[in-house]
């Protein structure tokens, strides 16, 4: 995908300070039914996405009951898991196109759902970092620039052009995607170690609880994704158009919030892989689009009427 083009992207990141798309994440069927608390079953309607999600990934279908029991683990936390699909949405239009120049599932585009809930400042204990979690290692075999002015784990466009790379490198190492998806999560060398290469599902036993886990869990995102409103869930949000600006000459943070005229902290927001107030040439920055407008409440007020939080 060409940067420079118009990017429909996020204004805030924290959780706190998230808005809203009015898109659901996939395609979806709107003859939905509300499903009341306490137990539940899957439709006929879901039965046939499961199998067809499935098909797509020339997977055997996850079993049943630990597909629901993710289910059920994401709607116990159902403001943060709407929360979390609220920032999903901003990155669709980001992520796809790349995954599919890839000739990957756009389904993947879903990942970071359960790598990083969609969080871009997320860092693990392990040291992953991004809405892809790569490790430092990882991430710089994929071409990304780690260094103290900048990280490009946190940067949208770079790090899912990375994904996407590793991605098909694990498919073509494992020719299975319920291999290749848990490489993704615990690295090639764990599947490898721990299961010889072999199928899935005969040797998951093998593997850590979290990576076993990854496919049912992977599907039950896949599924609230599609069908939200039987789940009672909201995923409405307003986006902030932005666009991406290549840079060819070194500058600063303030250089550039002041030629755009933004605050620093939105800058920070949009643009969380520039670490500190030197950008060096080649770097890729996200910049608003709109004009914005300021308030003492700590809205910004977009030409459109749209209102978003800042820090």
């Amino acid at each position: 995908m060409k940067l420079g083009i118009v990017l429909t992207l996020f204004a805030v990141f924290l959780t706190s300070c998230t808005p809203t798309v009015r898109n659901t994440l996939l395609s979806k069927n709107s003859n939905v039914e509300l499903v009341k608390k306490g137990a539940f079953g899957f439709s006929e309607e879901e039965e046939r996405f499961i199998e067809q999600e499935a098909r797509t990934f020339n997977i055997n279908i996850p079993d049943r009951q630990e597909i629901m029991r993710f289910v059920n683990y994401f709607l116990a936390s159902r403001q943060e898991f709407e929360r979390m699909m609220q920032r999903a949405n901003y990155y669709m239009p980001v992520i796809k196109p790349i995954l599919k120049k890839h000739n990957l599932p756009e389904e993947l585009a879903l990942l970071p759902a359960i790598e990083s809930g969609f969080n871009p400042f997320a860092v693990s204990r392990a040291g992953a970092a991004g809405l892809w979690q790569f490790i430092p290692s990882t991430g710089r075999r994929y071409g990304l620039r780690i260094d103290q002015d900048v990280d490009e784990r946190f940067d949208v466009i770079k790090s899912t052009e990375a994904a996407a790379l590793y991605l098909k490198d694990l498919y073509e190492m494992f020719k299975s995607w319920e291999l290749a998806l848990a490489a993704y999560n615990c690295g090639e060398n764990c599947i490898i170690r721990r299961t010889g290469g072999m199928d899935f599902w005969l040797t998951q036993g093998f593997l850590p609880a979290e990576t076993r886990n990854y496919v049912p869990a992977f599907f039950a995102v896949l599924l609230l994704a599609r069908y939200p409103e039987k789940y009672g869930l909201s995923l409405n949000v307003q986006g902030l158009n932005l666009k991406a600006e290549k840079l060819e000459e070194e500058t600063t943070v303030e250089k550039v919030t002041k030629r755009v005229n933004v605050r620093e902290s939105v800058f920070r927001d949009l643009n969380p892989h520039i670490r500190g107030d030197r950008i060096p040439p080649g770097i890729h920055i996200y910049i608003p689009k709109d004009r914005l407008v300021f308030s003492e409440e700590g809205f910004i007020r977009l030409e459109n009427g749209a209102k978003l939080i800042i820090r």
